[in-house]
């Protein structure tokens, strides 16, 4: 009870700082514009947070002169932080697209009806992944500078994870769950049967040519796992998951066909055979050769004795 009474307290403490910034902050800018309605003079403003948008969609960076009009000897432009060159400039009533970066060219613009009401935001068509960063809208009347700066947030909510199955070993199936075109990179969760049971899994990720993240994870289960998986895929920044279950049935993990067993006896019977008859022949080759000089001999003695008889018989006709 005492811990959820100072909870209670705690939050509402931090509600009542924020409320206090938010009306210190309108405080601050209200003397701003009373000084610069007094003054002649004029300022900026924009917003505090970074702009935040999904990456294909039009950002748009807000940008507000106090008071609250142009003048045409106004020149407006927007910068970006690692650029080298204007990625939006507006002078002389028109667009100059001369000094402009390449890459923001045809996709950039101000709101030409809003301009008269002090309204200098700018838009980005299409965003993409390197349009994130810092901004800076400056205005120049020849006689004053103001500008302020603003950041750009691309974000990328990736595609519904799938899973894909992979013999590993006897008795074992590898599930890989993948989710492509992420940004910022999320996290992969594996869960058996509910969440109570997390299970440690290895991740990876890549960029792809858009530099947007393909993450995937991988686990290993055994005919003895529960049936039931879970793969979540969670981003906390963009407070954003998904999710995809599996039921894996008994019946397709890999195991041994009942013909296996005689086969390899039969193979290992067959290897011993043919092993005993190589011994045998080693064994046999000096005894060949043995028998082989016997029957040189006895050929080449018999050859002589019926040379030596052949002689006798011619000296005994004479």
């Amino acid at each position: 009870m005492m811990q959820l009474l100072l909870l209670s307290v705690s939050q509402m403490m931090v509600v009542e700082m924020r409320s206090q910034m938010i009306e210190s902050h309108r405080i601050v800018l209200l003397l701003l514009v009373i000084l610069a309605s007094v003054y002649g003079n004029f300022i900026v403003v924009g917003p505090h947070d970074p702009v935040q948008v999904i990456a294909g969609e039009d950002a748009v960076l807000e940008c507000q002169l106090v008071p609250d009009k142009f003048l045409s000897n106004m020149v407006v432009q927007w910068f970006k932080s690692g650029v080298d060159s204007p990625v939006h400039v507006y002078r002389n009533g028109e667009d100059d697209i001369a000094i402009q970066h390449e890459d923001y060219r045809g996709r950039t613009e101000l709101f030409k009806d809003e301009l008269p009401k002090g309204n200098i935001s700018l838009r980005i068509k299409q965003t993409i992944r390197s349009d994130q960063g810092e901004y800076v809208c400056s205005v120049d009347d020849k006689t004053d500078s103001k500008s302020f700066s603003v950041g750009l947030e691309v974000v990328s909510i990736g595609c519904q994870p799938w899973i894909q199955m992979e013999a590993a070993n006897i008795n074992e199936i590898q599930l890989v769950c993948k989710s492509t075109g992420w940004f910022p990179e999320p996290k992969i969760y594996w869960f058996r049967e509910d969440e109570n049971n997390l299970i440690q899994a290895e991740t990876r990720s890549h960029l792809d040519s858009v530099g947007r993240l393909d993450i995937q994870s991988n686990i290993v289960i055994t005919r003895q796992s529960s049936n039931r998986f879970t793969c979540r895929v969670q981003n906390e920044h963009l407070k954003t998951e998904q999710q995809v279950t599996i039921r894996i049935s008994g019946d397709i993990f890999p195991s041994i066909p009942v013909w296996v067993a005689p086969l390899l006896v039969t193979i290992c019977l067959l290897i011993g055979a043919i092993s005993a008859l190589i011994y045998w022949n080693v064994k046999q080759q000096p005894h060949m050769k043995d028998l082989e000089l016997w029957k040189f001999i006895i050929k080449h003695e018999w050859k002589r004795i019926c040379e030596c008889k052949g002689k006798s018989f011619f000296y005994n006709i004479e």
